[in-house]
């Protein structure tokens, strides 16, 4: 036997063939299709068909501690949000929407593989979550999406007004669509909430919100929104559905959470004053609200409430100096003086430069005036200020004081 021989036969014996392509195939999962692991249907399109989700909500539900059905005028929050004249009667064309997309970054490169909708309807609310199982059916999804919102007035997001409907904007002009949120109204509640809640809540993402606010908590099968993309990405990979029941509980309970603030916030900017409010520093900050929307009869009154009551130190005086402008621009003169009174004992520069004012231009009491200047420039030498502050002060007062020293010169004072 020849060396190839011997070398050949050996081959075989290890089960290599000579001029022939040995091709393994690779050991793939089991797949489990989103139609498996997930009840829902698939919606014809022109497009094809894409995956849609539902679940029913009764008028009655409850959202952690706050129910999901408007049951207060919305007339404060269109104003807010200029939508309009809209009104309760217009909920039923109201939609809800969240997206779950494959990144955070945005641009042309971002889209949205799962993007969840709700809407109040006679019977309650009707949530539905259209889901792409591979990129191919972008337009169908989108198609889907169109059909659901179809005859909306207006459209609620959360930070959606900087990424989720520029996105969905983006997506339907790449795909040769036209989008039906172009020229709609829009409620980003999260602008509105920080508004309401930032001076006692250390975060107001829509899961802190909805923790700390409407009494929501997530259960076991919550999947960080951090980790979705990567998710997504491996369902493609595997085609294994699975792991995708995490993310539409997610994105369900971010659109019941949206359900559930707007009510919540159309009762509180519709009752101001209701005993439901146990926090000062919530009231503190509706009357700041009212005050920049311009209404200043509920935000007087708010800020008395507001002082009344027992607030972090920084934000009872930030309430008294935002309320004692109130009153001044009011020509409530006793009123506005009482509260720089109590500022200008804490040492609160302002008031004393607003007392100088008071006595030196309206009650024409130079004397009084030149004492409260004279008591701004001790208390500024007494108490630390950071430099640029002790300098925009010392320069205002000094330059008041001389000013009234030579009126007062004049009139042999």
């Amino acid at each position: 036997m020849t060396d190839w021989e011997s070398l050949s036969k050996q081959l075989k014996n290890l089960g290599v063939e000579l001029g022939k392509e040995k091709r393994f195939k690779t050991p793939q999962g089991k797949k489990f299709p989103i139609e498996q692991v997930l009840d829902g249907q698939f919606w014809d399109m022109i497009y094809g068909q894409v995956y849609c989700h539902e679940e029913h909500y009764p008028k009655d539900h409850w959202h952690g501690q706050k129910p999901l059905w408007p049951a207060h005028p919305i007339a404060r929050l269109c104003q807010w949000a200029n939508a309009g004249l809209l009104s309760r009667s217009d909920l039923h064309n109201f939609i809800f929407l969240d997206t779950e997309t494959s990144g955070l970054a945005g641009g042309t490169g971002t889209y949205a593989f799962e993007i969840g909708v709700g809407r109040f309807t006679d019977e309650g609310f009707r949530l539905a979550q259209f889901f792409m199982r591979h990129p191919g059916e972008e337009t169908a999804l989108l198609a889907g999406l169109a059909s659901f919102v179809d005859g909306m007035q207006a459209v609620v997001t959360y930070n959606g007004k900087s990424f989720d409907i520029p996105l969905l904007n983006t997506r339907y002009t790449l795909m040769g669509m036209t989008s039906p949120f172009e020229q709609i109204n829009h409620f980003d509640l999260l602008p509105l909430a920080r508004r309401l809640w930032r001076t006692r809540l250390e975060s107001c993402t829509l899961s802190n919100v909805e923790a700390r606010i409407l009494g929501v908590t997530r259960g076991e099968q919550e999947v960080p929104g951090y980790l979705i993309p990567e998710m997504y990405f491996d369902f493609l990979k595997t085609q294994d559905a699975r792991p995708m029941v995490g993310i539409f509980y997610h994105n369900a309970i971010d659109i019941l959470s949206l359900a559930g603030l707007f009510s919540h916030m159309a009762f509180l900017l519709h009752q101001p004053h209701s005993e439901e409010i146990s926090h000062a520093e919530d009231t503190a900050s509706l009357a700041r609200f009212f005050e920049i929307s311009g209404d200043t009869v509920q935000a007087k009154a708010l800020y008395q409430q507001a002082l009344q009551e027992k607030l972090p130190e920084a934000l009872h005086w930030d309430a008294l100096n935002r309320y004692s402008f109130l009153l001044k621009r009011a020509g409530d003169w006793p009123g506005a003086i009482a509260l720089w009174e109590q500022a200008a004992q804490a040492q609160h520069q302002y008031a004393f430069e607003e007392l100088a004012k008071y006595f030196e231009h309206h009650a024409k009491d130079l004397v009084e005036a030149h004492q409260w200047t004279s008591r701004a420039i001790t208390a500024l030498e007494d108490h630390y200020l950071p430099a640029y502050e002790y300098h925009y002060w010392n320069s205002r007062h000094a330059h008041r004081l001389d000013r009234l020293n030579r009126k007062l010169a004049r009139q042999g004072l």
